[in-house]
């Protein structure tokens, strides 16, 4: 039990230290106090899932569907059950987000999870200085990633997991494309049903815009310049979950989590959960710290088909200045 735990806090002292040697190298520089609009590919910071959402993405310390994919890797190998999950997020603007993903458990110990994303807009009309109602042509912004992830579970309380990620965006006929690597534990403490877990993801090399652009010169002309780099969007997570009512017909579950992304300040999530019977869930959860988001609502259900499950959840963000988000999931026991 003690060498566990020793094993459990040197694998989170190294991924602390990892995440402070970012900082101490200046791979992420702080430009501003906020850091806002520092980073690239910031729709991978969007929250998968109906039920992170409605808990205020305070998931880390849950993670135990086949939203973990996102949230938390480590969380594929302590599910009891292969899983389908997708989701269909419709975010502000027209822009619609959607996510599959698949959870695959080779043993009690080891699973392996794929996962894709896709946000897309329609179509938009090209405009010009002197066209400004349009050109007649048009144009398509999209993002999207592929994503492959391993994950084991080392002893009863101790899991971990690494994802490595391919993410790539296009608007117009320009794009960038780049690796990432997410990784994440997750600890049963052994008091009760509390559990500690953290996550570092979307971490990766600097993300650059292909081929170069024509920039006007003082002299007349143009000369071929590339485009400037920006760093990934990485967010460094710690959250815990308990049970904090455990009853066969009755569960309520609080979780609390610190998110610290590398281009904003560090929000502090606050979620909880009520399970009757297994079968209703009724959520809700703040994102403290976060100007734009006000409170998130939500609710699913579990309908038992034979021995397997289809849920369906369904989450509602009030936003301050944005058009308010609904996000809609369907999951398949396997």
């Amino acid at each position: 039990m003690i060498k566990h735990i020793k094993y459990y806090l040197f694998i989170l002292i190294l991924t602390v230290c990892n995440s402070g040697a970012v900082y101490a190298f200046n791979l992420y520089p702080k430009l501003g106090h906020r850091r806002a609009g520092t980073s690239a590919l910031t729709f991978l910071k969007i929250g998968i899932g109906s039920r992170a959402a409605a808990m205020g993405g305070a998931f880390v310390g849950i993670a135990d569907d086949a939203s973990c994919l996102y949230w938390n890797p480590a969380g594929a190998a302590q599910m009891k059950q292969s899983e389908f999950y997708s989701s269909r997020i419709n975010w502000p603007a027209d822009i619609k987000y959607d996510f599959l993903g698949i959870v695959y458990k080779l043993s009690a110990n080891y699973a392996l999870g794929f996962s894709a994303a896709y946000l897309h807009t329609d179509p938009m009309d090209v405009t010009t200085e002197y066209m400004p109602h349009g050109t007649g042509e048009q144009f398509y912004f999209s993002d999207f990633y592929l994503a492959a992830t391993v994950s084991q579970k080392i002893t009863r309380q101790f899991s971990w997991g690494l994802t490595l990620k391919y993410v790539e965006e296009r608007i117009a006929d320009v794009s960038s494309h780049t690796p990432m690597i997410d990784i994440g534990t997750f600890y049963w403490t052994g008091f009760k049903s509390l559990r500690f877990s953290v996550s570092l993801t979307n971490f990766g090399s600097e993300v650059q815009i292909d081929g170069k652009f024509a920039k006007p010169v003082i002299e007349g002309g143009t000369i071929d310049v590339e485009y400037n780099g920006f760093p990934s969007p990485t967010i460094f997570r710690i959250g815990t979950a308990m049970e904090i009512i455990d009853l066969s017909y009755n569960k309520l579950t609080l979780a609390l989590q610190l998110n610290h992304p590398i281009d904003n300040d560090e929000t502090f999530s606050i979620g909880l959960e009520n399970a009757l019977a297994d079968i209703l869930f009724l959520r809700t959860g703040v994102n403290m710290n976060n100007p734009e988001e006000e409170f998130n609502l939500g609710a699913g259900i579990a309908l038992p088909v034979g021995k397997k499950v289809i849920s369906f959840d369904y989450s509602y963000s009030s936003m301050v200045h944005l058009t308010d988000v609904q996000r809609f999931t369907l999951i398949f026991s396997l």
